[in-house]
């Protein structure tokens, strides 16, 4: 394979130089599609990509040094062409993932809604086995029925409006607003969280379309807005605390025979977990940015005040991070050790690459700076020589 590649270097080479001279640019077009079309050809355990790209380099430098044209600009696009012929591979590796993922994300979306309909309509069949009785049994199935739709709101798509009719009622009897309200909100946000697994992006959605949806009510009322606010961070921020412990729970007791969670989703989770502090502290913020005054003073002292102090939310989060970190070891220990001697050498490597790469910059800068005073110099020269 390797051989195949260096014949079509040295054939592309021989056709450019009998057309005329090679520049740089056909230099580059010529070893990475020859890169390119060998790596792509490149199967388990056979050739590295180390190995075709030093083998690229080096047959093309060689022939361009028996041309006798081996310029640095031709030295270079030779590297580069090398370097992005791997890429290319990989790019369209990458992209035809990224397809896939789309793919999978649309089929997902759709499932999802199928499955949004399954249990709306497997509820409408359980609130019509109600007429079937009377009295108190009759009652009692009416609202298992509106006890289950309020455990799967999210799923529903009625989690904003379950929170704005249930914070209006609160804000018309004007009792206990803020304390009400914080209740209404913890039980909406554990509720939308404990019906998939832990993630950053899901604390997000949630507690923005809960905090939105109280802060949303108290201003159209127009009243209560600031016990209103404060009610729902509070609720929306013990809601999550208690989704952090229950995550934390889960893990803890979870056999090693039962693997919830696969390796990956634990390494998502646990920079999830370390995330979510802050994360919350920007949610508020991003409410207050789009609330009216009362609310968005109200929400960015509490973001303000959350961010200097400790919170129960990050003590309890740090310490599921803690779990999921134990947790990751005993799944996979050898890997785990694997992937941390790795992390250390890649390290080491970035770090003496970086310094590589600082001196030439810095070569460069110089060059650059050397040469834009020497034709200052040659400017004024010439200045001084028409004088």
């Amino acid at each position: 394979m390797l051989k195949e590649m260096k014949e079509q270097i040295i054939e592309a080479f021989e056709r450019a130089k009998e057309s005329g001279e090679v520049t740089a640019a056909q230099v580059r077009d010529i070893v990475q599609n020859a890169v390119s079309d060998t790596a792509g050809k490149v199967k388990e355990g056979g050739i590295t990509l180390r190995e075709i790209a030093r083998e690229a380099s080096t047959t093309a430098t060689d022939g361009l040094k028996k041309k006798g044209i081996a310029t640095r600009e031709r030295i270079t696009a030779a590297v580069e062409g090398a370097i992005n012929g791997i890429k290319s591979t990989e790019q369209r590796a990458m992209d035809r993932t990224r397809q896939e993922i789309q793919q999978l994300k649309t089929r997902l979306s759709g499932e999802e809604q199928k499955l949004s309909e399954d249990v709306r309509e497997a509820l409408e069949g359980t609130r019509q086995s109600s007429e079937a009785f009377t009295g108190e049994m009759k009652e009692h199935i009416e609202t298992a029925v509106t006890d289950t739709k309020l455990k799967y709101a999210e799923l529903l798509g009625l989690t904003g409006g379950t929170v704005k009719q249930a914070v209006k009622q609160v804000i018309d009897s004007g009792k206990d607003v803020e304390e009400t309200v914080a209740k209404i909100t913890r039980d909406a946000t554990e509720k939308a969280l404990a019906e998939a697994h832990f993630s950053a992006d899901r604390v997000r959605k949630v507690s923005h379309t809960v905090i939105s949806a109280a802060v949303e009510t108290a201003e159209e009322a127009g009243t209560n807005i600031s016990e209103v606010a404060r009610g729902a961070v509070q609720g929306t921020r013990e809601g999550i605390t208690s989704a952090v412990e229950s995550t934390k729970e889960t893990l803890s007791t979870a056999s090693e025979k039962t693997k919830s969670f696969v390796t990956e989703d634990l390494a998502r989770t646990k920079e999830d977990l370390e995330a979510v502090g802050d994360l919350f502290v920007e949610i508020i913020r991003g409410v207050a940015s789009r609330s009216g005054e009362v609310a968005g003073k109200v929400l960015t002292e509490i973001a303000d005040q959350a961010r200097k102090t400790p919170s129960t939310l990050k003590e309890r989060a740090a310490e599921a991070a803690e779990t999921v970190s134990n947790r990751l070891k005993e799944l996979g220990k050898d890997t785990f050790g694997k992937a941390a001697h790795l992390t250390e050498e890649t390290v080491h490597t970035a770090a003496e690459e970086a310094r590589q790469l600082s001196k030439r910059a810095l070569d460069i800068a110089r060059g650059a700076v050397s040469g834009m005073i020497r034709g200052a110099k040659d400017v004024l020269k010439k200045d001084k020589e028409k004088k």
